[in-house]
């Protein structure tokens, strides 16, 4: 078993076109210099630019798969991007902190794509709050946040939410401060100013980022040193050319 780099676990969708989900992760990981692992939660068909449909896989599959991994690997962080459902991620994430608390969960909340397809009913408090006390980063966007936390103001969201867990806020979806990221964790607040004033969009983005973020988690970084090495790698992805499908640069 190699030992040079760190065990880092994405369980997320697949898809075909590769700007989101497991295979823009393991890039993302291999570029960061962290070793990729991946467990698929569903078969995704889309593009850079529609989505058409998802198959989900059987959770007993994934759990199966999931305690395979836990088992064979020094597992130094987790990612998650889409599913179906959050008991899905309540059944994982007490799985995955069950076996180590010092295991760090990052949630991309990929739970209603950029057509409008919803993957996962988020109104339910209660599910979010168990799920909240299983993982120790959210990421989500501005208009993610706002249905979460069921607050009009993105900001007050965040910090609604940050009582439970701790918040990247990305500002990507922000015209009033466009680009600012902003760190919530109980009752701090941390401000991550964007490095390039003009970036081209990305299908996957927000994929790329939580997944850098958790490479840097595995090596150890904490999580705001993590969202701030994490917004230089994606301003490079952003503007590795001008189309929706990114390149992956160190």
């Amino acid at each position: 078993m190699q030992t040079d780099r760190p065990y880092t676990l994405t369980i997320a969708g697949f898809d075909p076109c590769s700007g989101a989900g497991l295979t823009a992760d393991i890039k993302t990981f291999e570029q960061l210099k962290v070793y990729g692992l991946a467990i698929c939660t569903g078969w995704t068909l889309q593009t850079e630019d529609k989505f058409y449909s998802v198959e989900w896989r059987r959770l007993e599959e994934v759990e199966k798969e999931l305690d395979v991994m836990l088992q064979t690997y020094p597992i130094k962080a987790v990612k998650f991007g889409i599913v179906p459902s959050l008991d899905w991620l309540i059944v994982l994430t007490r799985k995955i902190k069950s076996h180590s608390e010092k295991i760090p969960i990052v949630v991309d909340p990929v739970w209603k794509s950029s057509t409008g397809f919803e993957f996962a009913d988020i109104k339910n408090e209660e599910k979010l709050r168990t799920i909240f006390k299983n993982i120790d980063l959210l990421t989500p966007n501005t208009e993610e946040v706002i249905l979460i936390a069921d607050l009009k103001d993105p900001h007050e969201a965040a910090t609604k939410i940050a009582s439970q867990v701790a918040v990247l806020l990305k500002g990507g979806h922000n015209n009033k401060d466009k680009g600012t990221d902003w760190f919530y964790n109980f009752d701090r607040k941390q401000e991550i100013r964007p490095g390039k004033t003009n970036v081209w969009p990305k299908h996957g983005s927000g994929c790329v980022l939580s997944a850098a973020i958790t490479a840097s988690m595995a090596k150890g970084k904490n999580g705001f040193d993590a969202c701030r090495d994490a917004k230089i790698y994606i301003e490079k992805y952003l503007n590795s050319n001008r189309s929706l499908l990114g390149f992956h640069a160190s």
